[in-house]
């Protein structure tokens, strides 16, 4: 018991024959024990105690031991006024969310991280050339075969195709009014811009010089047409 009330559930152990028990409800206990034994008392927010059996431990009153109760200190807080609703549901959504790493390859160092994609055509000229020996000697059989030289025939004509699709995409709606193409020859207008020796990729970076470029070829397609006729 403490000054104040009786405490149950009290844990008791005699620390010579290790043998324990624990208090009851009304705090009290039996355990057996002789004179020079140590009971050793423990409960959750008293102090561990340690009782030493005495000759004037034993009568028909039975003994009452006192534990003394923890005090905890806490730190100085500070109690600020808040800007909750008391609805859950409206008071998260104003928690500010951490922003995290972005995990990638870069971000984890993997091999080739930050290398941009290869088109299929560009892989299977990659794997025709590559080997892990000094010498490639796939690089070779693939020569030797011809196989490295339709691989690069089928990529250049692939490339051309996408650059088509893409100034068909940019100018589709000017080509017939703004450069006078018709409908039916479009497609091979801009073939015949797209292997031109001056065509080159950066113009389909610049507009602007893009549209200079098809202005003057337009001039010569359209000659052409005329004098076929």
């Amino acid at each position: 018991m403490d000054s104040l009330k009786v405490i149950p559930n009290v844990h008791i152990v005699n620390l010579n024959s290790k043998q324990g028990t624990i208090s009851s409800d009304d705090g009290s206990f039996k355990i057996f024990a002789k004179v020079g034994d140590t009971l050793a008392l423990s409960s959750i927010q008293y102090q561990k105690r340690k009782y030493n059996v005495r000759n004037n431990s034993f009568s028909f009153q039975g003994l009452d031991l006192y534990l003394i109760s923890k005090v905890y200190v806490l730190k100085e807080i500070e109690v600020k006024r808040h800007d909750l609703s008391g609805s859950l549901g409206i008071d998260i959504s104003t928690v500010p969310i951490p922003i995290l790493p972005t995990m990638n390859a870069e971000a984890l160092a993997l091999p080739n991280a930050g290398r941009k994609k290869m088109k299929l055509r560009d892989r299977e000229i990659y794997t025709a050339i590559s080997s892990q020996s000094i010498i490639s000697v796939d690089y070779l059989l693939n020569v030797l075969s011809g196989r490295l030289k339709k691989l690069r025939k089928k990529k250049k004509l692939l490339d051309e195709g996408d650059d088509v699709d893409g100034m068909f995409e940019t100018f589709k709606y000017a080509l017939d009014q703004y450069f006078n193409i018709k409908k039916e020859v479009q497609f091979t207008f801009l073939n015949f811009c797209r292997k031109d020796p001056l065509f080159n990729k950066k113009l389909m970076n610049d507009e602007l010089a893009l549209i200079a470029f098809l202005q003057i070829k337009s001039k010569e397609f359209n000659a052409l047409n005329t004098a076929n006729k």
